[in-house]
């Protein structure tokens, strides 16, 4: 009895599911209930699209493992790829943030703008400095805000 196309359809459909669905397990239990399950499920579609000839279901089982490990290698290498966007995206943050800091710093040690000081006149009155007669006279003494 011949199988149709139809249901090798189906079959292949259900495997490539099962890729989609257990090459994302990280954990080693998750890595190997992938690899199981779609040897498995490799076998069975070997098993059928071959007419039930053991031959076909080994090869089926072989292709679905190697699928299963290819799956999972393309995921490692994702999240590996995503880790270090992220780590460089951090490190770019924390450059730009040290960046102001240090502005920031610099700006506080600047003096602030002076503003007008006012000069308050102050009378001398006539003295004597080591022997020396000053006049009287009119000092302008600055003084700040």
């Amino acid at each position: 009895m011949k199988k149709k196309p139809v249901s090798c359809i189906i079959i292949l459909t259900t495997l490539a599911t099962f890729v989609a669905m257990l090459a994302g397990c990280s954990t080693p239990v998750g890595s190997a209930a992938a690899d199981l399950g779609l040897a498995g499920a490799g076998g069975v579609a070997g098993y059928q699209l071959t007419n039930g000839k053991i031959g076909g279901a080994a090869a089926g089982a072989a292709v679905g493992y190697v699928g299963s490990r290819i799956a999972q290698s393309q995921v490692k290498k994702a999240l590996s790829e995503a880790e270090q966007r992220g780590y460089d995206r951090a490190l770019n943050q924390a450059v730009k943030q040290q960046y102001w800091i240090i502005q920031d710093q610099q700006r506080s040690r600047e003096t602030p703008p002076q503003s007008e000081a006012r000069l308050t006149p102050v009378v001398l009155p006539e003295t004597k400095i080591n022997g020396v007669l000053q006049n009287a006279h009119v000092e302008y003494l600055r003084i700040e805000p």
